[in-house]
C-alpha cells in the first residue's frame, strides 16, 4: 500500500441553514444530505481518488451504518481494516452549513472510541507494508501511539494532522516526519502562539522538523529547516468548506509519496482543497487525479523574513481566515 490512514468512519448528515443558531434559537434546515464520512475516512477517499493505494484502519459498530461505510470504502478501491464492535453504534456527525459556506460540526464518537491498540498491533503487516502512515486525533492516544511505534519499527514516515486540537509534548511531536495543523490547532498544539514570527522557533523547540500550517482562504505556511514560506490559496467559488482540510492533507501525502518537494506538495494540496470547496458536501467535492491535473494552477511560494513581513502576514491571516475556511 502507498498510504495507511488511521481514523474515524461513520455516517454524516448535512443540514443547510440560512445562519447558525444563537442560544435557544431553533433554525430550520433548507437542505438535507447524508453520506459516510469522518476525518480519516475523508482523507482515505481523497488519497485514493488521487491515485494512491490506500488502507484504512478503523472501528465501526455491528450495524447497518458500519456496513455501509465499509462497503463504500471498498467501492473506492480502499482496503478497510476494521474492528467491529457490538458495544456501541457506528460514529455519527451532524454538519450545519450556512449560506456563506461556513460550517459547524458535532460528532458522536460511538464505536470509534473503542478501537484498541491491540487490534492495531494485530495488523502490523498493514502498516509495515505502507509507504506512509497518516494519523489524526480522532482515536484515543494509545491507538496513535501503537501505530506510530509500528511505523518507526518498519521505517515508515508518519504525518500527523493534529485535529481535533490538543496540547502535545515535544517528546512525542519530534517523532513525526511532518505535522499539518491549521493556525488555531498550531496554537493549541504548541501551548500558545502570539505572533507568526514565533512559528519556526516554536516548532523547532518542540522537535518538529517540518510543518505545514493551513490558513484557509489565506493559503498555507510551510516551515522547513527553520525557514518559512507562504503559499497562496487558489481562488475558488466556495460552496462548502467541510472536508477541505482533509483533502489538503491527503493530497499533500500523495504528492510527497511521488517525491515532490514540500513546497510542491503544498501547491498540489492547495489545488485539491480549492476544488473540494467548490462542491456541496464532502464526497462529491473530492477530486480525482485527472480532474486535479486538468484544473491545476501554479501557486508560487514566497519566503518570509523580517518582523515587518510577519506583522503584515498576521493581519492578513486574521482577515482572510485562520484555518476555519479549511476545517477538519
Amino acid at each position: 500500500m502507498d498510504i495507511t490512514v488511521l481514523g474515524l468512519c461513520g455516517q454524516s448528515v448535512f443540514l443547510g441553514t440560512d445562519h447558525f443558531h444563537t442560544p435557544g434559537e431553533t433554525v430550520h434546515a433548507e437542505t438535507l444530505h447524508m453520506e459516510p464520512g469522518g476525518k480519516g475516512f475523508n482523507q482515505a477517499v481523497a488519497a485514493a481518488r488521487l491515485g494512491a493505494q490506500v488502507s484504512f484502519i478503523t472501528c465501526v459498530g455491528d450495524d447497518q451504518a458500519g456496513r455501509d461505510c465499509l462497503r463504500f470504502l471498498e467501492g473506492e478501491g480502499i482496503l478497510p481494516v476494521a474492528q467491529v464492535s457490538p458495544e456501541a453504534a457506528t460514529a455519527y456527525a451532524c454538519i450545519l452549513t450556512d449560506k456563506a459556506g461556513e460550517n459547524r460540526v458535532t460528532v458522536y464518537r460511538g464505536a470509534s472510541g473503542l478501537l484498541s491498540p491491540e487490534f492495531i498491533r494485530q495488523n502490523e503487516a498493514v502498516i509495515a507494508g505502507s509507504g506512509l502512515l497518516l494519523l489524526n486525533h480522532e482515536y484515543p492516544a494509545g491507538c496513535n501511539l501503537a501505530a506510530l511505534e509500528l511505523a518507526e519499527k518498519h521505517g515508515v514516515p508518519v504525518i500527523l494532522n493534529p485535529a481535533p486540537a490538543k496540547r502535545m509534548d515535544a517528546s512525542l511531536l519530534e517523532r513525526f516526519s511532518l505535522v499539518t495543523p491549521n493556525f488555531s490547532e498550531a496554537a493549541v498544539m504548541l501551548g500558545g502562539l502570539r505572533n507568526v514570527e514565533d512559528l519556526p522557533g516554536l516548532f523547532q523547540s518542540h522537535g518538529i522538523r517540518r510543518a505545514v500550517v493551513t490558513l484557509g482562504g489565506g493559503g498555507a505556511l510551510v516551515i522547513d529547516g527553520g525557514k518559512m514560506w507562504k503559499v497562496p490559496a487558489k481562488p475558488s467559488t466556495v460552496k462548502d468548506t467541510t472536508g477541505a482540510g482533509d483533502t489538503f492533507t491527503a493530497a499533500l501525502a500523495v504528492a510527497l509519496l511521488r517525491k515532490k518537494t514540500l513546497l510542491q506538495a503544498v501547491e498540489y494540496a492547495g489545488n485539491a482543497a480549492a476544488l473540494s470547496v467548490s462542491q456541496n458536501y464532502v464526497l462529491p467535492g473530492l477530486p480525482t487525479e485527472s480532474e486535479l491535473k486538468s484544473k491545476f494552477t501554479a501557486l508560487p511560494s514566497t519566503e518570509i523574513s523580517g518582523k515587518g513581513m510577519y506583522d503584515g502576514l498576521l493581519k492578513r491571516i486574521f482577515a482572510e481566515g485562520d484555518g476555519t475556511a479549511q476545517p477538519d
